[in-house]
């Protein structure tokens, strides 16, 4: 009973705070994680590896290319990336495979279609495991069939 009692409380002190609005909350922004120096320190033979939280700076780095329409032409991506570029590509995608709409994106037609070809190429080339359509519930994938080779 106690703690139903406790769990109702926590309950109201949580819409309290959400009626209240972001200014009462202190929950209501996530705090920075800032950004880490890696340390390494050397005592004897052991070597100890600690990150410490540095200043994060205040104003967001300014493209080098700031007319530019999509976010790949306003850093100067247009011809530096390709279907290898897993961590380039798996910001555009959903998570089952398929590519965001470029509404969401804010790609270019000429970027959007390089990208979607990438993204085809590096799931053919099994680049991306993790970004697969899930199969309905109670079906079993057929068996490859072993070659001989």
């Amino acid at each position: 009973m106690a703690a139903l009692s406790a769990l109702v409380s926590q309950c109201g002190r949580l819409f309290r705070g959400l009626l209240a609005g972001p200014a009462a909350t202190s929950w209501a922004r996530p705090p920075d994680r800032g950004f880490r120096e890696v340390v390494e320190i050397q005592e004897g033979k052991t070597t100890i590896i600690k990150g410490r939280i540095t200043d994060t700076p205040r104003e967001s780095p300014n493209p080098p290319n700031p007319s530019g329409q999509c976010p790949i032409c306003r850093w100067n991506l247009k011809h530096k990336y390709g279907y290898e570029d897993v961590l380039l590509l798996s910001q555009f995608i959903r998570p089952h495979g398929g590519m965001l709409p470029r509404k969401i994106t804010g790609l270019c037609q000429e970027e959007h279609r390089k990208i979607e070809e990438c993204v085809k190429m590096a799931h053919r080339a099994g680049l991306l495991p993790n970004h697969r359509p899930l199969l309905p519930e109670g079906v079993v994938p057929k068996k490859k069939p072993q070659l001989n080779r």
